[in-house]
């Protein structure tokens, strides 16, 4: 659930609440890993605004239990991730130590409510995500995770998702089309 401006746009007589930029978002949920016995579920949130967010004592209160630490800051359209067992998504995904924290208390269930709190215990973002239509159906046991199409989006709605393909770390090149072959 997001917060929306007073401001108005008109255009052809329809109005449209515009998003306040600068806010940080729920922008990606991996809840099913591939194989399920991998301990690399997350979820990511995103700064959307132009300046960078303090997230010193905010946490997550509905889903998974996490507060981040003091000193913690996500910058201008950065993203950080709050991991299940930061070690092995570190190792899965080669991700950087300073963008994956944790690890949070419980696990993401295939359909749940996450909410993500300030430092005053007001709440900033919500996400009550499925696993079924309209949600993205490949981030229910096909390896995918789901991932907010664009931070303006409300992403408490099952449409403003898409599923993305996660992929392992691996030292091998990728070849999609050989030198020397047209499609």
């Amino acid at each position: 659930m997001h917060c929306f401006s007073l401001r108005v746009i008109f255009t052809f007589g329809f109005t449209w609440p515009s998003a306040v930029l600068g806010e940080v978002v729920i922008s990606e949920i991996y809840y099913d890993a591939d194989p399920k016995t991998d301990a690399v579920e997350f979820v990511e949130l995103h700064n959307a605004g132009g300046k960078g967010v303090d997230l010193s004592g905010w946490r997550f209160s509905n889903g998974i239990q996490y507060t981040f630490p003091a000193n913690t800051t996500i910058e201008p359209g950065g993203q950080l991730v709050v991991a299940e067992n930061p070690t092995e998504l570190r190792r899965k995904f080669k991700l950087s130590a300073s963008v994956v924290f944790g690890p949070y208390i419980n696990r993401l269930s295939n359909g749940e409510e996450l909410t993500l709190r300030d430092a005053a215990d007001q709440p900033v973002d919500r996400v009550d995500y499925d696993s079924g239509f309209p949600w993205p159906t490949a981030a229910s046991g096909a390896g995918s995770s789901m991932e907010l199409i664009h931070p303006s989006l409300d992403n408490d709605l099952g449409g403003s998702w898409r599923s993305a393909g996660l992929q392992a770390a691996s030292n091998e090149p990728v070849t999609f089309i050989a030198a020397g072959q047209s499609r």
